[in-house]
């Protein structure tokens, strides 16, 4: 009874070993990451290194195992062991980062990742860092199992108890350590967490030691930790003579298939809980406590080796039946869930439903191990032995597995091919166990023959991609629509074209990147992208170097200024660069030919770590900022890289999509961005759903230099709807003060506690979005400040235009002129919606103030009237004192009389309204109705870049463009007999739910006439 407790107690102290080692395995892959940079050969290393070292331990253990008279004890010094080397661990971290500078640093150029030097330090340094804790714990089973078996009838079950007891432990640790300690702790708190979870199981094992000790006076046969090798007396076994050990080669096969599905499972499902560290934990959970609870189910089935080979073998036919049914079934999830996971309660169905389609394959794979060890086993004596032979076999297929699924098998099979492949191992392993001698007896003789049978079927009926779960965004929880264009695996991600018509859109692990359009676009999409590489260049005109992190869609480098000489991007997946090759012929404007770009293919901070480059400008666009592959390209530490390959008076600047942040969040990356550089300012441009943040050493200027930079480059500033420098500067909504006043004491994004890793993934449906943006930064706007000094109607009519109603608000309640904040008033009433108001405001205006402004707003509200009863009698008075007004009056008339000639003479002195008045836009769509209705190609298509650089500024009146302009854009295309820009606009408009009825059969109309051929294929 005294040593049933004492087992009792040991099997608590394994369950804390468990919790500890999950833990530290956490914490030292987000250390490794950082050291060397997120990139896959960093996490692949940690994790072969970890089980290296684990296996490596049970091979020791073994050797020594027969020597040892007091396991129970050694158990005890290991764990302390464990403790001191795992503080160790991040010293000998930063080490071997100043270690692989100094050997591989220093690179002229940015390397890639897929060097042979890179990969081998990666794996070295990993193992000689985390070869010390690892071993030891690798010892830790085979010492326990030396330590509570006495009969040979306890073989199997106390074996299989303690494998569940560890591995429930490990399932425990991973969800402590994703949930609770990373959050709220950091990285460093929580490896002291595991340490303390060392020393408590130390002192209770060598408290255990000394009881059991006292109790026959030698531990387990004798004194001292090492004895002559003499055995105490054991049963004799009743399998003596027999050798089981034909299951090492069949352990290691099933370690290898095991991690397989454990990557594959987690690679597929994070299309439906995202690609967090909250997500990884759950799943890695999931197949954790499946294990365990294999574990403990055969423990009931392991007590003597005939039982061990039949359950063996039905270990690896029901977990080939069940995942070969999960992966079935898995494809019905995302209808099934009906929700975004970022719901907390579809969340918990989606971990719930994930459960039960991974619980059973891995509760069946998990009964495999206890199973083995007592199929090698003899008898008592052998335990031990037996426990870490089995335990080492076991270790090295699963490294196997874990680097050839990522790297080979994923890569090359796909998702369907993996699954196909790693059933039929599972399979042919029960058959192989079938045919040893002696033959199974009963109905184990079924079992080889099921066996055989599944494996017939599966070659008929092999595994079949689940394209519903492919297609769902994790941010959604939709299946998103079109024809597959590309899909492939890469190392970190499945990669995963549609085609939706009008446009091609890209995600990686189901997370939307960008949208790629197709020839014939209206430029002005996407237009966010486009920005951040024209912003450093009207900072800084003189720049000629760039480099921009991340490829994505390509967008950000498909507009970058001329002046650019040296053009560089790293990517961290390979297949992202080859869906956009694949796309090459097909797009709008392809990047990959332009002649001064250079793709490397590696992390970023990998990258620059190695390198001495610097650049003018870097620009760092990673999409989803709690991904393993982008969360560490938010901290301090990255900041300072940058700021190190950064030129003495180069540029920085920053994606942050609004979706991902909340007022906190955003608080604490502009804080952790004002403690690296010493200027910052941030940029809303238009239409809107992110911000960029322009960092630097020295002053920005912009004030003094958007001129210059406009100036260098028009073509590709007006792409993105900026016609004038002040549309840049209206896009700045914080200068360096105000970024220094909102950030005041926020907690910063460092390595060691990486917010938004933590919470961005939790505050996805409350995060900040447009309104909050505005409310976030109300009072510190430096747009209301400036119309406090000198009031510009211009720039308040372009927040207008791109719909920022409640920005042109705040910039007219600071107007100090009364007039003209009257006029504004009138304004931002015609806006929302209030006509007979702003009518009123604005004619009372006029009465004192007769400008451009009031008179422009007047008439273009009256338009109709204007063109059927003339200028009304206090506007006619006014009008001959701004012939740019009376201009556009009179093109309007010709208009409604269909005068295209006139209308035509009119162009000349129509294209001289300066962009700045407030006809420019009515101006420039008089231009385009004789041209639309000239049926002339030349000038249809001089008429289509008028209108898209019209809708890049928002000059519609809608953000992105109306319906009616769309139409307009298709019937522009067949003017100019281009029909990749009619079927572009006409597939806009498909896209789109609700369309008036006028448009609707417009686009029917020019439908039908392009499916018959019209208008031939002319276009660029």
């Amino acid at each position: 009874m005294q040593r049933d407790r004492h087992f009792l107690v040991l099997l608590a102290c394994f369950v804390l070993s468990g919790l500890a080692g999950l833990i530290y395995q956490t914490a030292w892959t987000e250390e490794l990451g950082l050291v060397f940079g997120g990139s896959e050969l960093a996490v692949s290393a940690v994790l072969a290194a970890y089980m290296a070292g684990l296996m490596l331990g049970a091979v020791l253990a073994g050797r020594w195992m027969a020597r040892l008279q007091r396991p129970v004890l050694v158990y005890a010094i290991l764990e302390l062991g464990i403790a001191i080397t795992a503080l160790l661990v991040p010293v000998g971290l930063r080490l071997a980062s100043t270690l692989q500078q100094r050997l591989l640093g220093g690179l002229p150029d940015l390397p890639d990742s897929g060097s042979t030097e890179s990969a081998l330090f990666f794996l070295g340094a990993a193992f000689v860092v985390l070869m010390p804790p690892t071993t030891m714990m690798g010892a830790t089973l085979p010492l326990l199992a030396r330590g509570v078996v006495r009969r040979e009838d306890e073989l199997g079950p106390r074996i299989a108890w303690l494998y569940t007891a560890n591995t429930f432990g490990a399932a425990a640790g991973t969800l402590t350590a994703a949930y609770l300690l990373l959050p709220r702790l950091g990285l460093g708190y929580t490896i002291w967490v595991a340490v303390t979870l060392n020393g408590v199981v130390f002192g209770l094992a060598l408290l255990l030691e000394k009881n059991e000790n006292a109790l026959d006076g030698s531990g387990i046969g004798g004194s001292g930790v090492i004895g002559s090798g003499v055995e105490s007396p054991v049963p004799e076994p009743s399998d003596k003579g027999t050798n089981g050990a034909w299951i090492l080669p069949l352990t290691l096969i099933s370690g290898f298939v095991f991690l397989t599905y454990e990557i594959l499972w987690t690679r597929l499902l994070s299309h439906l809980l995202g690609g967090s560290i909250y997500a990884f934990a759950t799943m890695l959970a999931t197949f954790l406590v499946g294990l365990s609870l294999g574990s403990a189910l055969a423990s009931r089935w392991s007590r003597s080796r005939a039982q061990a080979r039949t359950g063996f073998m039905a270990a690896q036919v029901m977990g080939a039946l069940a995942f070969y049914a999960a992966f079935a079934w898995v494809d019905f999830m995302p209808s099934w869930l009906a929700g975004s996971p970022q719901d907390p309660a579809v969340f918990a169905r989606t971990v719930a439903l994930t459960a039960a389609l991974l619980l059973p394959g891995a509760v069946s794979l998990g009964a495999a191990f206890p199973f083995a060890v007592r199929i090698l086993a003899a008898g008592v004596a052998d335990a031990g032995t037996a426990s870490a032979r089995v335990f080492a076999w076991n270790t090295l297929g699963a490294i196997g597995g874990a680097v050839a699924a990522g790297f080979v098998l994923l890569p090359s099979l796909k998702l369907a091919g993996t699954m196909t492949a790693a059933l039929a191992a599972n399979l042919a392993l029960a058959l192989v166990a079938g045919m040893i001698r002696p033959w199974p007896r009963g109905g184990a003789r079924a079992l080889p023959l099921l066996a055989a049978a599944a494996l017939v079927l599966l070659a008929v009926a092999p595994s079949r991609t689940p394209w519903q779960v492919l297609r769902t965004s994790p941010l959604s929880g939709v299946a998103a629509d079109g024809e597959l264009a590309f899909y492939s695996i890469g190392r970190s991600s499945v990669v995963l074209v549609l085609d939706q018509g009008s446009e091609w859109r890209l995600s990686t692990n189901g997370l939307p990147e960008s949208g790629i359009l197709p020839r014939g676009s209206r430029p002005g999409r996407f237009n966010l992208a486009r920005w951040m590489s024209l912003l450093p260049q009207a900072s800084r005109p003189e720049m000629r170097s760039l480099l921009v992190v991340g490829l994505g869609a390509g967008v950000t480098v498909e507009n970058v200024p001329a002046a650019i000489t040296d053009l560089h991007v790293v990517e961290l997946e390979e297949e992202v660069v080859r869906a956009n090759q694949a796309l090459s012929a097909e797009r709008a404007f392809d990047p990959l030919d332009d002649p001064r770009l250079r793709i490397h293919t590696n992390d970023a901070r990998s990258a620059l770590q190695l390198t001495e480059k610097s650049f003018d400008a870097i620009v760092s666009q990673p999409s989803h900022p709690w991904t393993a592959g982008s969360s560490h390209l938010f901290t301090r530490e990255f900041f300072e890289l940058v700021r190190q390959r950064l030129a003495p008076d180069g540029v920085f600047v920053q994606w942050m999509g609004l979706r991902f942040v909340d007022g906190e969040l955003m608080r604490s990356l502009l804080a952790t961005l004002a403690t690296v550089f010493s200027h910052v300012e941030v940029f809303e441009p238009p239409p809107g759903g992110g911000f960029l943040f322009m960092a630097s050493n020295e002053p920005l200027a912009l004030d003094a230099n958007a001129a210059a930079g406009f100036a260098q480059a028009t073509a590709e500033w007006r792409r993105v709807g900026v016609h004038l420098p002040e549309d840049i500067l209206l896009a700045r909504v914080l200068d360096t003060d105000g970024v220094r006043l909102l950030a005041e004491d926020a907690p910063l994004v460092t390595d060691r506690r990486n917010l938004l890793q933590i919470r961005s993934p939790r505050i996805l449906n409350a995060a900040l979005g447009a309104d909050g943006a505005g409310r976030l930064y109300a009072g510190l706007d430096l747009l209301p400040r400036r119309a406090a000094g000198e009031p510009d109607l211009y720039l308040l009519r372009r927040l207008l235009m791109q719909g920022r109603v409640e920005r042109a608000a705040q910039m007219a309640e600071a107007i100090a002129d009364p007039t003209s904040r009257r006029v504004a008033h009138g304004l931002l009433l015609l806006r929302r919606g209030s006509v007979q108001a702003g009518f009123r405001q604005l004619g009372q205006v006029l009465e004192q103030d007769p400008t451009a402004e009031t008179i422009s707003a007047l008439v273009q509200l009256r338009k109709q009237d204007v063109v059927r009863d003339g200028l009304p009698p206090q506007v006619a008075a006014q009008i001959e004192r701004h012939p740019n007004v009376e201009l556009v009056v009179e093109g309007w008339r010709l208009a409604a009389l269909r005068n295209l000639a006139a209308l035509k003479e009119l162009d000349e002195p129509l294209s001289a309204v300066p962009a700045r008045h407030p006809m420019f836009w009515a101006a420039q769509r008089l231009r385009l109705s004789w041209r639309q209705a000239s049926g002339d190609p030349a000038l249809g298509a001089e008429g289509l870049e008028m209108l898209d650089a019209l809708l890049a500024a928002g000059g519609s009146g809608a953000r992105g463009g109306g319906p009616r302009d769309i139409v307009q854009r298709a019937q522009l295309a067949f003017v100019a007999k281009n029909q990749d820009a009619a079927r572009a606009s006409l597939r806009e408009l498909q896209r789109r739910q609700k369309l008036p009825d006028d448009v609707r059969r417009q686009a029917l109309a020019l439908a039908r006439r392009l499916q018959a051929g019209e208008p031939p294929n002319t276009g660029p």
